[in-house]
């Protein structure tokens, strides 16, 4: 999962995971809920990040492969599991690492990336690579913002390109031939703070407080209304599930 930016710090160049704030460790088991019944046992994460999903996915009995680009959280990844034999971790960006994979002929049945495909420019092309390395029936799990009326000084300080519409994920889905298996939206309490506090307001660094108030009030919310409305409610992220044809 990609990190939030402050002033001094360029995305694409960590020199100090301290400077970052993450939401992985309890905003987690919310997300991953979304992908109950769908996570199957041999799955690619692309932006691993901490490792924190890595770890989730490892603890529910998976084999993972973690791609993730910045040395410094590699390199925490790679600490986080010593001497775990249930992951590989690829230090490089999704293209290298679609490439090796591919080379070495390696499918998965789960290919996964939370808060990662809105950082792609070409996300055309990563539907398509992470189409190429999954089995037959194997899914394309996704979470990422939604609403691009959404997008705020924020979003662009932290390399997000877009955020997404289901329009687009429809039409990703259609180009390179996968079935949509269920695409829906969550957190539709989080969208009137985000539109104050960074698109009115314009704040670009995410605090101590606000990631205490997002994982303890916004996500529990969120989910609880998820579950009643079973995703019919506009929210400020979408979650894709797709299937490649048997």
């Amino acid at each position: 999962m990609k990190p939030t930016a402050t002033e001094d710090t360029t995305l694409g160049s960590l020199t100090s995971e301290d400077k970052y704030f993450y939401n992985e460790e309890h905003g987690l088991p919310a997300i991953m809920h979304l992908f109950d019944g769908h996570i199957g046992k041999d799955v690619l994460e692309i932006g691993s990040g901490t490792g924190a999903i890595a770890e989730w996915l490892v603890q529910t009995g998976c084999q993972v492969t973690a791609v993730e680009p910045e040395p410094i959280l590699a390199k925490r990844v790679r600490e986080r599991f010593t001497g775990n034999t249930a992951i590989t971790v690829i230090e490089s960006d999704s293209t290298f690492a679609f490439d090796k994979l591919t080379k070495e002929n390696k499918k998965f049945d789960t290919v996964i990336y939370v808060s990662v495909l809105e950082h792609i420019s070409d996300d055309l092309r990563e539907f398509e690579s992470a189409k190429s390395v999954l089995t037959d029936g194997g899914k394309l799990l996704i979470f990422v913002p939604a609403l691009p009326a959404l997008y705020a000084p924020i979003d662009a300080d932290t390399g997000h390109v877009r955020r997404y519409t289901k329009s687009r994920f429809k039409e990703l889905s259609r180009d390179v031939g996968m079935t949509i298996v269920s695409l829906n939206y969550f957190e539709t309490v989080g969208i009137i703070p985000y539109f104050i506090v960074y698109k009115l307001l314009r704040r670009r660094v995410i605090t101590n407080s606000s990631t205490g108030f997002y994982n303890n009030v916004i996500l529990p919310a969120s989910l609880a209304i998820y579950r009643l409305t079973r995703g019919r409610l506009i929210g400020k992220n979408l979650v894709l599930i797709a299937r490649k044809a048997q």
